[in-house]
């Protein structure tokens, strides 16, 4: 068993190699490119010394942001303790393995499986796992494909209070990450709350669909929904929870119907493009090829956006296989490891100009602090948001940095709040050292 022993070290310290490789390259790109070839981007523009030196300070930026990462692990984030596993499969082959044992060496078996099936960033087959814990119901699916379901109460639900709320989800992953198991649910937290909880579904993309549009997505389509909740339930306004992209559609929607929206919760939302970092390089307007992409693949594909953050941050990969690999023998948190798994691969494909829009509006016109924000070919007024506004951001978030978030309070009209938590991106709905933020934002939807 020594020989499997060594293999199995083996597999373990090319995985880890790998991907440190992948980050040596992906550096040294980066700096490359900020060294010398930022003068072809540079050729192109009309202040083509100016814009240059920008493209340089970002590519710089995105490196200082991975040597920050660095320099914030410990030193032994890329050292994997095998031990447990390697005494498992020791016992099982002396015939003296125990259930742990055995359970160890399945699971371990069956991501290896999962992942030469699949693809690397697995570890759990599609549809393996159970997600999206509170049933739902379809109150309405319009003429685009847009769907709103309701969520349905439980047994613990309180007292029904404020106004119904409309989650607006983004559109690159699954909304059920809010509701991602029985003890993981931000949704099943605002029903037992009282809140009478909705949500819209995006329509699917179709490669080479250039009907479908950010426009639309709001009006009529998040507008169609409120109606059938206005109808629904007897209220005439909502109280609207986006989240990511979502945050920024459900701001748009409150600015177009100030009238329909009771308060207006933004969670880790963009506004702006981030001024330093890997976001801001990825997402500039002389780095990022928009409409040679979307012209040309006729939507931006979820692997493309799945696999561009596995490749800009590839160490992430590694931390994630050491969790899994130390943690084989803990059921809970391989349970809850495999759901988030299941989500963060679940990827959704966005219509070519929801996403053009999108990239345009937030990242290359800086519409929103501009004043320049159109809908539908005619202007909208940020300040038309009057209702209250609560802004969360993570502190740590490197996908929607603080900076990004924080603009939405330069442009509402209305009562405006903005705090952040600590961690990243999910941080405020997967960290259960959080929870108890969760009655703050219950409490916020509800009007209390």
């Amino acid at each position: 068993m020594a020989d499997g022993t060594e293999r199995l070290q083996d597999a373990f310290r090319k995985v880890t190699d790998d991907t440190l490789a992948l980050t040596e390259s992906m550096t040294s790109w980066l700096t490359g490119l900020a060294a010398g070839a930022v003068q072809d981007v540079a050729s192109n523009m009309t202040d083509p010394v100016g814009r240059s030196l920008r493209v340089r300070e970002l590519l710089d930026s995105a490196l200082e942001e991975i040597r920050a990462d660095f320099e914030a692990m410990p030193e032994a984030s890329f050292t994997i303790d095998s031990a447990p596993l390697e005494d498992a499969y020791r016992r099982r082959a002396a015939g003296t393995a125990d259930d742990a044992d055995r359970r160890l060496v399945e699971r371990f078996e069956e991501a290896l499986s999962v992942k030469a099936k699949h693809g690397a960033e697995y570890y759990a087959g599609p549809g393996d796992v159970k997600v999206g814990s509170t049933p739902r119901e379809l109150i309405l699916r319009t003429e685009d494909g847009i769907t709103l379901h309701r969520f349905e109460p439980g047994p613990g639900a309180g007292p029904r209070v404020g106004e119904p709320v409309l989650i607006v989800y983004s559109v690159i992953n699954r909304s059920y990450i809010l509701d991602l198991t029985e003890d993981c649910s931000l949704v099943r937290h605002l029903l037992d709350r009282g809140l009478d909880v909705y949500l819209v579904e995006w329509r699917r993309a179709v490669q080479g669909d250039h009907e479908t549009t950010l426009d639309g997505f709001i009006d009529p389509g998040i507008h169609a929904c409120v109606d059938a909740i206005r109808a629904r339930t007897g209220h005439d306004r909502v109280a609207l929870f986006g989240h990511c992209i979502g945050g920024t559609f459900a701001a748009l929607y409150a600015a177009k119907h100030p009238e329909r929206v009771a308060r207006l919760l933004s969670l880790t939302a963009p506004f702006t493009a981030p001024r330093r970092g890997l976001v801001a390089a990825m997402t500039d307007r002389e780095l990022l090829p928009l409409d040679t992409l979307m012209d040309g693949l006729g939507m931006m594909p979820a692997k493309l956006i799945r696999h561009t953050f596995m490749g800009v941050k590839p160490y992430y990969e590694i931390l994630k296989w050491k969790m899994f690999v130390e943690n084989l023998g803990d059921d809970a948190m391989m349970a809850r490891f495999a759901a988030i798994d299941t989500w963060a691969n679940d990827n959704v494909d966005v219509p070519a100009e929801v996403f053009r829009s999108f990239i345009r509006m937030v990242f290359h016109d800086d519409a929103f602090l501009a004043g320049t924000v159109e809908l539908g070919g005619e202007p909208l007024d940020l300040a038309r948001i009057a209702c209250p506004v609560l802004n969360v951001a993570g502190s740590g978030d490197w996908i929607v940095p603080p900076d990004s978030a924080r603009a939405l309070g330069a442009v509402v009209g209305g009562p405006y709040r903005y705090e952040e938590v600590p961690g990243g991106h999910l941080a405020l709905i997967l960290d259960p050292r959080l929870r108890e933020r969760w009655d703050d934002v219950a409490g916020f939807l509800a009007g209390a």
